[in-house]
């Protein structure tokens, strides 16, 4: 039986990193940016984690290897690989689309901070802002946050390490042991269970990645808006926070990431536990 406490332990950290802005905005500028540095550098180690701990199912590998295939009447081992191998198509497409949108992200993440930092330097020659405005827990977080959107596209780029499927190990096997049809197809459908779980193991953790970059990504649009509206009009208004924090909290539930943290939670306990 799964315990509830990896998923849950998750879910709060997660939790708290997304509240964490809208408490360190009420709190002096050293204080607040602490704040969300020490929970941005947690969050980025965490992200860190579950790359290196997912796929390691030992379960499902001796429980293959404990099964015994002997059919009394025709065998059905073919129809069975035939599928596997379209679950398995599937799967790399879907991986590769998340490849895709991630390498996106990171680009439009890349120009955000070029074009950050070239409005910056305009300034300072121009000297027609003063810089010390946007020296501000708003603009602060935002720069946090889109640090880790931009390592969440990293990782959902480098943690797709998906099984395409027969690879040198079952070919070696197949000559040195002189296998039948019968027997090739044995090995070749135990593999195929194998491959699939791992890939559903990436795939979990790429889903959780991309929408990660993504709503950090979103959350720093936000804050660098909220930012620049300190530095160049006013402070920013108590009813303006409130609305922008309503605004990410029903993104944030409509992503579906509650669940996603919850179920990489069940995987990550399932592999090291």
């Amino acid at each position: 039986m799964e315990s509830p406490q990896g998923e849950s332990f998750f879910f709060g950290l997660f939790t708290l990193f997304f509240v964490a802005p809208v408490i360190s905005s009420t709190l002096p500028f050293n204080e607040g940016v602490a704040v969300s540095a020490l929970l941005s550098g947690s969050i980025g180690i965490l992200l860190i984690f579950f790359s290196l701990s997912f796929g390691n199912d030992s379960d499902l590998s001796q429980e293959l290897a404990s099964i015994r295939y002997d059919p009394t009447g025709e065998s059905a081992l073919q129809t069975g690989i035939s599928e596997a191998r379209e679950t398995i198509d599937a799967q790399i497409e879907t991986l590769n689309d998340i490849d895709t949108k991630a390498i996106r992200v990171l680009r439009v993440n890349v120009l955000l901070v070029g074009l950050f930092i070239s409005a910056l330097t305009f300034s300072t020659r121009t000297n027609s802002l003063n810089l010390d405005a946007f020296i501000n827990i708003y603009l602060g977080n935002g720069i946090l946050l889109l640090i880790l959107s931009t390592v969440s596209a990293g990782l959902t780029y480098t943690a797709s390490n998906f099984k395409p499927g027969i690879g040198k190990q079952n070919i070696i096997t197949t000559l040195e042991e002189d296998l039948n049809k019968e027997e090739l197809d044995r090995v070749l459908i135990k593999s195929y269970a194998k491959w699939i779980n791992d890939n559903n193991s990436t795939q979990t953790l790429n889903a959780f990645y991309s929408t990660s970059m993504l709503l950090f990504l979103i959350y720093a649009l936000t804050y660098l808006a909220l930012g620049t509206y300190s530095a160049l009009i006013d402070d920013v208004p108590l009813f303006l926070n409130i609305i922008a924090m309503l605004a990410l909290f029903a993104i944030t539930l409509a992503s579906g990431y509650l669940s996603q943290i919850k179920e990489v939670g069940r995987q990550l306990e399932r592999d090291i536990g």
